[in-house]
């Protein structure tokens, strides 16, 4: 597997990851407000977007894209980097910077489904798409997979809207969904090894779940903060990158 990523900018190294059924081309606008002040490395994430197709559709623990994300700083000769995720991709942030801490300076991580410390029945719920995400791919294909994970996290009329397009896009990112949606391997034990700044950041209008899993991650990492992000919901990285680089740049400047 070729792991394909963009670099961008100058100044202080950042890394920039994705969410599920999404790549790096979805933060495109991001990635260049933040590349003003840093060099961006904006990866799409194993499974996902140009690092598809090559493997087998599973589960991927995320101690794999840990590494994958350790292999391209070193590849690349950067010491220390900052990391920028969005929902799955803050999940992969916070496990880099607790199993890589010589390597990680700072976490934003915005509205992470970091499952092992949401309240019982937000983490049953979470377990339950991950179920019907891999029962899709099993009883039809990859495509059906990617719906599936969309209904599981958006609800039925998300994909009732989605018009043949959409469907398509959707479609191509199954591989991506089947990666992430059982949120494999995640350690909350071991968010208490965090020792750099970490923001979780959630929007005002998203939905409630992702304020009580930032709570729960709050209590677990000595160094982390949180912040709500005033009329962004769950696609803000996407919608809004202006007010999200903002938010990355108030954690990061010096």
């Amino acid at each position: 597997m070729t792991i394909h990523y963009d670099r961008t900018g100058q100044g202080p190294a950042l890394f920039l990851l994705h969410s599920t059924l999404s790549s790096s081309h979805q933060l495109r606008g991001l990635a260049a407000r933040l590349a003003e002040r840093h060099t961006v490395v904006a990866v799409d994430r194993r499974g996902s977007g140009r690092s598809s197709g090559d493997d087998a559709a599973e589960p991927i623990d995320v101690a794999v894209h840990v590494d994958d994300v350790a292999a391209i700083a070193a590849a690349e000769g950067l010491e220390r980097v900052a990391v920028v995720g969005h929902s799955y991709g803050g999940c992969v942030a916070l496990e880099l910077a607790a199993r890589r801490r010589g390597l990680v300076e700072a976490v934003f991580a915005y509205e992470p489904p970091y499952a092992p410390v949401a309240p019982p029945a937000v983490a049953a719920g979470m377990a339950e798409v991950g179920r019907r995400t891999l029962e899709a791919r099993d009883a039809s294909d990859l495509p059906a997979a990617a719906l599936a994970f969309l209904e599981g996290v958006s609800g039925a009329a998300a994909v009732a809207a989605l018009g043949p397009a959409g469907r398509e896009r959707i479609g191509r990112a199954g591989q991506g969904a089947v990666a992430d949606a059982t949120l494999l391997g995640m350690d909350a034990d071991g968010l208490a090894r965090i020792d750099c700044p970490v923001r979780i950041a959630t929007g005002g209008a998203s939905a409630p779940l992702y304020g009580s899993i930032a709570e729960g991650l709050v209590g677990r990492i000595s160094s982390a903060d949180r912040v709500e992000l005033e009329g962004l919901d769950h696609m803000g990285p996407v919608l809004h990158p202006d007010a999200v680089a903002a938010a990355v740049e108030r954690l990061l400047a010096p």
